[in-house]
C-alpha cells in the first residue's frame, strides 16, 4: 500500500514538474502578430460583412419608414464601425474584441507555438513587460481560419510593408474626417 501510495505521489511530482516547466516555458516565449492584418482580414469575414451589410439595411428600413431617430442610430453605428476599422487597419488600435472572437484558434496557436500569450507588434507597453520573452511571429497561424482572395492577400502583404499611423494622429485624421 505504502508503495503504490508513494508510486502515484512520484508521478504527481514529475506531472506538477512538467507541467510547471511548460507554464515557465510560455511565459518566456509570447506570439506577436500585426494587428492591422488580423482587423483587415476580419473586415472581409463573412460574419462581419453579414453584420455591416444587416445594420445598413435596418438602417435602410428605417429610414423607408420615417423612423428617423432609429435610421440616425443605425447610421452611427456604421460609422463607429467604420472608424474603428480604419483605426485598426491604418493605425495600431487594439483588435482584442476580434481576438475574443476567434478564442478557438487563438488557443490552438497558443497551443501550437507554446506561447503564453499572444501581444500585438505595435503594443509597446505591453512588449516591455516581457523584454526577456522569446517572441515568436503568429499573424499568418491567426489568418488561417480566414477565406482571404489573392486581391486581399496581396493587401496584406502592401499592409506588411508600411509603417502603421501613430494611434493618437490616426484619431486626429480621423477627427478632421482626413482617415
Amino acid at each position: 500500500m505504502f508503495a503504490s501510495a508513494l508510486a502515484v505521489a512520484i508521478a504527481f511530482s514529475i506531472a506538477s514538474i512538467s507541467h510547471a516547466a511548460e507554464i515557465g516555458a510560455q511565459t518566456n516565449r509570447i506570439g506577436v502578430y500585426d494587428s492591422r492584418i488580423i482587423a483587415y482580414a476580419y473586415f472581409w469575414s463573412e460574419s462581419y460583412q453579414q453584420k455591416i451589410k444587416e445594420l445598413a439595411k435596418s438602417a435602410k428600413e428605417a429610414k423607408a419608414v420615417g423612423d428617423m431617430v432609429r435610421f440616425r442610430d443605425m447610421e452611427a453605428e456604421l460609422k463607429n464601425e467604420q472608424d474603428q476599422n480604419h483605426l485598426r487597419v491604418f493605425s495600431t488600435a487594439p483588435v482584442d474584441s476580434i481576438l475574443a472572437l476567434m478564442q478557438n484558434r487563438v488557443d490552438e496557436v497558443q497551443r501550437t507555438t507554446r506561447v503564453g500569450r499572444l501581444v500585438s507588434k505595435w503594443d509597446a507597453p505591453t512588449l516591455t513587460q516581457f523584454k526577456q520573452a522569446e517572441q515568436i511571429e503568429v499573424t499568418d497561424a491567426l489568418l488561417r481560419d480566414f477565406r482571404l482572395n489573392e486581391k486581399q492577400m496581396k493587401v496584406i502583404a502592401d499592409i506588411r510593408k508600411q509603417k502603421p499611423l501613430p494611434l493618437e494622429k490616426a484619431q486626429e485624421l480621423l477627427r478632421k474626417g482626413k482617415l
